[in-house]
Order: structure tokens, then sequence, then C-alpha cells
């Protein structure tokens, strides 16, 4: 992952635009965020990383999983899951909203943590621990959920290209590629920070 030209491939290994293949590697990238940040909350504790790279990692999980990601599923997939006839009430998809509801939560509260640490005030950094590792849990089992159940059964609902052109149209207006471009740039500063 260099630069900044991320372009989205749908592909499965039929060479067929699959929607579900694109959200699996949007988890890739999740997961990647995650990681950051809890190395960028380890150097914070240890006193050796400011406040700032742990709020860019932060952001990049609210714009990227929660906006980006979340968006392409809440008015793309699942809408259309339940237009091919999965029930919302009897499906994955209530369980599924349910938890990106509390991943706001989480994350907001972990983003205000941020700030109020940042504004000077200390244990704002226990509070900050504890969204953040309440977010990660919530998500890493999320992404379980979705990649072993969900898309599997997805992928039996819609068709080859339906839904595709409509993510790519999110990705463009969200800036895919520099949400993609900023993790890398946050990467890099905390291994900058842990070389110091």
């Amino acid at each position: 992952m260099g630069g900044g030209s991320y372009k989205r491939v749908y592909r499965s290994t039929a060479y067929k635009s699959r929607l579900t293949n694109g959200l699996r590697d949007d988890h890739d990238y999740i997961v990647i965020g995650l990681t950051v940040l809890k190395r960028g909350l380890a150097l914070l504790e240890r006193g050796t990383a400011a406040i700032g790279v742990v709020d860019k990692a932060l952001s990049f999980l609210a714009r990227f999983a929660d906006q980006c990601h979340h968006g392409k599923e809440e008015l793309i997939l699942f809408p259309l899951l339940e237009r091919r006839g999965m029930q919302f009430e009897r499906s994955p998809l209530k369980e599924l909203v349910s938890e990106h509801g509390m991943g706001r939560y989480f994350l907001r509260n972990a983003r205000r943590a941020a700030e109020r640490y940042g504004s000077g005030e200390g244990e704002a950094l226990g509070d900050l621990e504890h969204y953040f590792e309440s977010y990660f849990n919530l998500i890493i089992g999320h992404i379980g959920k979705e990649n072993k159940v969900l898309f599997k059964m997805a992928d039996n609902y819609i068709g080859p290209d339906e839904g595709v052109a409509e993510a790519e149209k999110i990705e463009e207006q969200l800036g895919y590629a520099e949400l993609l471009a900023e993790l890398e740039a946050i990467k890099r500063e905390l291994t900058q920070i842990g070389q110091s």
C-alpha cells in the first residue's frame, strides 16, 4: 500500500464484480486502522506519542469505517438485501445495524475523551482506553459476522455488479483514496515516533 492511487477492486476470482468483495477489502483496512490506533494508545500511555496521532487514527476510523464502509452497507447492501426478500427482523441485518449504532457511540466517546485528554484532562485517558477497547472488541466481532455469515448470504441474494456503481460513487464522494493514503501517513508517523 503505497502513496495515493487506490482503485477499488470489486472482482472475485472469477472476475465477476461483487459488492461484497469490496466490503471485505474495507474490513482489512478497518483492522489496520484499529491496530494503528491500538499502537498509538500504547505509545501515548508510555508518553512517547502525542494525542494528535491518536486523534488522527480516531478520525480515520470515524470517516472510513463508519461514514464510508457502514454507509455503503446501510445505504446500498442492506436495503438491496431487503428488496430481495431478506427480512430485517429475521436475519443478521437487525443485529448488524444495531452494532453500527453501538460502534458510533463508542467511537464518539473515544474521540470526546481524546479531546479532553488533549486539553489537559489527564483522567480522560482512562475513558479513551475504555471506549476504544469497547469499540475494538465490537468491530472485530462485527467484521467476523459479516465476513463469515452475511456476505456469504448476500452473494446468494444479489448478483454480480449489483450495488457496485453506487458503492464507488460513495467512495468517490468521501475520498476513499485519500482516506487510505491518510492511514498510511498515520502508520508512518507512528513508526517514526516508535523509533525515536
